[in-house]
């Protein structure tokens, strides 16, 4: 897909795995789109660096649990002179809770930011290109999911987590099917891939190797995911599970809690 003048949104891209797609996205000619929560001062810092580095982008504060912060993001970005071409649902609540233990609050928060708000971020897309369409100023648009691995090979650990995720599975099949005519949609579903906060090297490097293979995603695999999807104009509903195999052999706990 040509990227000249198109705008690709990443949720929560100051920091992380959002931060390296966006890298990578940049320098592969995307504008795109930095979207922070309460990370002002570390989104502005990104920013300046993508600009360094020749960077088109443009930051958006939303908080992903308030619906009129993200209708507000969306006239953002359509606002803009580029056209808005894609979409990567990265940003993600992750706390831990179980089935006994888990409060409605959590429960809600999980699925307002997994799954609320990609879901009404994805419909503003497909109504944004469709009415681009109407104009013949449009081709089709993409949406790409990261999703978890861990929705693959379940265990009962992050429980109002793991339901979200599984609901955000469920959107992309239903989205694919949905905005066919406009969109294509499809997932992404790392495991182990960065050290989690509070974790050091030596925990880190020892849940990335319980899986078959030895050895879970890397952020290189991750954007080489995003490439084919973005890439392949045949590819829709479809999710991509990266962690080396541990879905098909899964523990009985949350590997980050063995």
């Amino acid at each position: 897909m040509e990227s000249k003048n198109k705008t690709i949104l990443v949720t929560a891209s100051a920091k992380r795995l959002g931060k390296f797609i966006a890298v990578d996205l940049i320098k592969k000619g995307w504008k795109v789109a930095i979207h922070y929560n309460k990370s002002k001062t570390l989104a502005e810092d990104t920013a300046d660096y993508f600009f360094k580095i020749g960077g088109n982008v443009s930051t958006h504060q939303a908080d992903l649990t308030c619906n009129s912060d993200i209708e507000k993001l969306v006239n953002e970005i359509e606002a803009q002179d580029s056209k808005w071409v894609g979409l990567i649902n990265n940003a993600g609540y992750f706390n831990y809770d179980n089935g006994n233990s888990f409060k409605v609050e959590e429960l809600h928060r999980h699925m307002s930011v997994n799954f609320i708000a990609p879901t009404l971020l994805t419909k503003a897309l497909a109504k944004y290109t469709m009415k681009m369409t109407k104009k013949k100023k449009s081709s089709q648009g993409f949406v790409i999911n990261i999703l978890d691995a861990k929705i693959f090979g379940l265990n009962p650990d992050y429980y109002t987590y793991t339901l979200s995720k599984q609901a955000m599975y469920g959107l992309t099949k239903m989205s694919a099917l949905t905005y066919a005519s406009c969109l294509r949609v499809n997932g992404i579903a790392p495991g182990i891939t960065l050290l989690a906060p509070g974790q050091d090297q030596k925990a880190f490097e020892k849940s990335h190797k319980k899986n078959l293979l030895k050895s879970s995603s890397t952020v290189e695999e991750i954007l080489n995911a995003i490439q084919l999807i973005i890439n392949t104009k045949s590819m829709t509903g479809h999710v991509t599970v990266l962690d080396g195999g541990a879905h098909l052999a899964p523990p009985r706990r949350d590997v980050g809690l063995l």
